[in-house]
């Protein structure tokens, strides 16, 4: 089951943006903070759409009885929307002003949600002078005078928006690029676009964006989007578009489906439903010929009758529209009354089904065999759900947040599943149960457990979090997602649900209880259309949901935690206990001289803020009673069993222990061993203090380094003297390793012994095409007199 997302504008961005989790860890704790400022009050529900046909009279969008009203979307019209995005225009530049955007960069409204209490969010992408600026999308929440916002960047600034690389160059290498890793002759559609890239882990970039066209090894089209850097040619970002999944038709019974006359025969269109069309695409180019019947009764239940992908197809949209306008008032897949369309038969032996942004339409094939069309009601929901990410989040279909994007299609594909509560297709939390393309018999997904799935191709999906996520096919990665959505569902543990048996298991062996599939699925929609944008991550997503139960059940709720816990259980983020979550601290050692600044990361569910306490601290050290955050230099070595205890407003306590080990540091030996990390392309220092030396350093000074950093020999090392002299200590070499291990000798007897020396390492890593400056970081580095 894959995804198709277009190349346009500004306001189409698709480059990844993962970000190491360190950092990750610490933003979901500050943005939950910052967002928590927006909570919506009391107000309307949404009004059901005018026109649906009589068998089928929707109900309101559905929020749960305990869920806070003011935070049900509003049901606008189409001229509404259209005003309140005129208005995001009109004001884009003070926008950009107040968020102290740069004179060169403006906002360009991409959508606008309004709340029931009358909370408005405007999702915007970027330019800078002219220029589309890809991962630079953000999301501005109004309600009154209060303003937040989600996913912010700094402010753009290079040095010039001219192309040293030619656009004829950008294009060869992309293509080169493109068919060194495939056995088929791609081909570029268009020339290259100059572009912005703001969504790596560096400073923003000047980049050219080419578009490689071709097919993938399975009949799957290709669509490779490749960013170059217009300054040096490295190629800095390489995403198919396509991924290819596995799927089997499921057959739905005797089902409604939406059909008009046309002279003296019918055709399968869907009046109701934006007018969408389904196709049949044998034996013809293009979308293939529309499908029609003579007597209005379509499909025999049989892949013998070609009918009956496309009534499967048809009923599959219908449902799903259905599904989306009724929960959430939404008309249509991109929230405009217009239609999509389906196209069934595709290829030959093809198993697997995709959306494509580009021409806004489902496409199906029939299976390995030719007899089992991957047309299945939640196989239909998921492809049709790539569209609503993409008209709202965007989220960029590679690393976690392609990851995020195939996650959230499995959720909202299997809430549409439990919504019709077909009586032929159980409802579960398995996709493609039926389906036996990899003839074992299995399902495709396993929402409770997604390491079941494991594919000899595409290799296992996660149960839980790594720091390989990002770097994993988005298939495999989604599985984080659907294992928090299940738990958050259901909860943890054994169960049966409609005759399907589950066991779901938890990252630290601990209990989660749920919410409830519909109180679930609203959470997750609320963070996909109002704080989840192209860039998000699975930590970023962890705010995003939060900051969504906090609208919806109140920031001190049950289901706020239950939110919070459901992501500790497929570590990414903590646990709440005692209403109290706070980041494991860090179990690093310290050294004796060496000064420490080691921040307690914690919040509270509750009003009013933290207080902190510790006991056992390192000799030398204390820690801010408002701030959490321990500072001071350690005097004495050895192992402390430190407690720093949290407390509530409310008095509520939580303990948190570990061992704090400090290193004897100097005589003939100093050390520091707090970690640094080290940027792509930049300059970083540690420090170490010398004490109780006579007179001049050696002329054998012995520097130990241990240094994690993609491609190794890229990073030149310094030993910077107390009075600024700096010693070569490692030169550029051409090591392609990640771990570097080494002591160095280092004549240093020029200068004085005491004071503070510092390690300075120089990220140069080579600039080529294929190869970019990635994040590390230095573990340790010590001094021997």
């Amino acid at each position: 089951m894959t995804h198709n997302p277009p190349v346009t504008g500004a306001t189409s961005p698709r480059i990844a943006l993962t970000r190491h989790r360190t950092a990750a860890v610490a933003a979901t704790v500050a943005l939950a903070a910052a967002l928590v400022t927006v909570l919506p009050a009391a107000g309307a529900v949404a009004a059901p759409r005018a026109a649906h046909d009589a068998a089928h009279q929707p109900a309101p969008p559905r929020i749960s009885a305990s869920a806070r009203a003011g935070a049900a979307p509003l049901r606008l019209s189409t001229a509404q929307h259209a005003e309140l995005l005129d208005e995001a225009a009109d004001t884009s530049a003070d926008t950009a002003h107040a968020l102290r955007l740069g004179s060169g960069e403006k906002l360009l409204p991409k959508d606008v949600v309004k709340d029931a209490d009358g909370t408005v969010h405007t999702r915007y992408e970027r330019t800078y002078h002219g220029l589309p600026v890809i991962g630079g999308d953000l999301v501005v929440h109004q309600q009154g005078a209060t303003r937040t916002t989600t996913e912010p960047t700094g402010r753009i600034s290079l040095p010039t928006s001219v192309a040293s690389v030619p656009a004829a160059l950008a294009r060869k290498s992309a293509l080169a690029s493109v068919e060194e890793e495939r056995d088929h002759e791609a081909k570029a559609t268009a020339a290259p676009r100059l572009v912005v890239w703001a969504g790596g882990e560096g400073k923003p970039r000047l980049a050219w964006q080419s578009v490689v066209t071709g097919v993938q090894d399975d009949g799957t089209p290709s669509n490779v989007q490749v960013l170059t850097d217009a300054a040096t040619g490295e190629e800095l970002q390489h995403a198919e578009q396509i991924n290819a999944g596995t799927g089997q038709s499921q057959y739905s019974g005797r089902v409604q489906i939406g059909t008009v006359r046309a002279g003296d025969h019918y055709e399968l269109t869907d009046p109701q439903r934006g007018a969408h069309s389904t196709y049949d695409l044998t034996g013809v180019g293009g979308n293939g010929t529309l499908v029609t019947d003579a007597d209005d009764q379509w499909g025999d239940g049989t892949t013998a009758n070609r009918q009956t992908a496309a009534v499967d197809a048809a009923y599959g949209q219908r449902k799903t529209w259905d599904f989306y306008h009724d929960m959430y008032g939404r008309n249509g897949i991109a929230d405009n009354g217009a239609g999509s369309y389906s196209r069934v038969h595709y290829g030959s032996n093809y198993a697997n089904a995709f959306w494509d942004d580009g021409c806004f339409c489902m496409t199906y094939g029939d299976g390995l065999d030719n007899a089992h069309p991957l047309t299945e009601l939640d196989i239909a929901a998921h492809e049709m759900t790539h569209g609503v990410t993409a008209a709202t989040a965007g989220l960029i279909y590679e690393g976690e947040s392609g990851g995020l994007n195939e996650a959230t299609s499995d959720i909202m594909a299997t809430a549409v599943e439990f919504y019709a509560n077909n009586p032929s297709d159980t409802p579960d939390y398995t996709l493609g149960e039926l389906a036996d393309v990899r003839g074992t018999g299995r399902p495709l997904r396993y929402m409770d457990q997604p390491s079941k799935d494991a594919d000899p191709v595409k290799g296992t999906s996660q149960d839980y979090w790594t720091p390989q996520t990002k770097d994993l096919n988005v298939h495999n990665s989604s599985g984080v997602a659907n294992h928090f959505f299940y738990l958050l569902s259901e909860g943890s543990g054994k169960k049966t649900i409609n005759g399907v048996s589950y066991d779901s298991p938890t990252y630290d062996g601990k209990p989660v209880a749920g919410l409830g599939l519909h109180n679930a699925t609203n959470v997750w929609y609320r963070a996909l259309t109002r704080y989840m944008t192209s860039t998000t991550d699975y930590a970023a997503a962890r705010v995003a949901t939060l900051q969504a139960a906090a609208d919806l059940f109140g920031r001190s709720s049950d289901a706020y935690e239950a939110v919070g816990n459901a992501w500790a259980a497929v570590n990414v983020g903590p646990r709440f206990v005692n209403h109290i979550a706070v980041v494991p601290p860090s179990t690093r050692n310290s050294a004796m001289g060496v000064p420490v600044s080691r921040q307690i990361e914690a919040v509270t569910s509750r009003s009013g803020s933290l207080t902190y306490s510790a006991a056992n601290l390192p000799t030398g050290l204390s820690v801010n009673r408002t701030t959490g955050l321990i500072t001071g230099t350690p005097t004495t070595a050895g192992t402390f069993a430190t407690v720093v205890t949290i407390r509530t407003s409310a008095a509520e306590t939580l303990p948190v222990p570990w061992q704090w080990t400090v290193l004897a540091s100097g005589g003939d030996h100093f050390v520091n061993p707090d970690r640094y990390d080290i940027g792509a392309w930049a300059t970083t220092e540690s420090p170490i203090t010398v004490t109780g030396r006579q007179g001049n350093a050696s002329a054998a000074v012995k520097v130990s380094v241990d240094m994690y950093k993609g491609w190794i020999g890229g990073q030149i090392i310094w030993l910077v003297a107390p009075d600024g002299t700096a010693f070569l200590v490692k030169d550029f070499v051409w090591d392609t390793g990640s771990e570097l291990h080494a002591t160095y000798t280092v004549d240093a007897s020029t200068v004085a012994a005491n004071g503070t020396w510092k390690l300075r390492v120089q990220d140069n890593t080579p600039s080529f095409p294929g190869n970019a400056a990635v994040p590390g970081y230095l573990d340790d580095w010590s001094l021997d007199f």
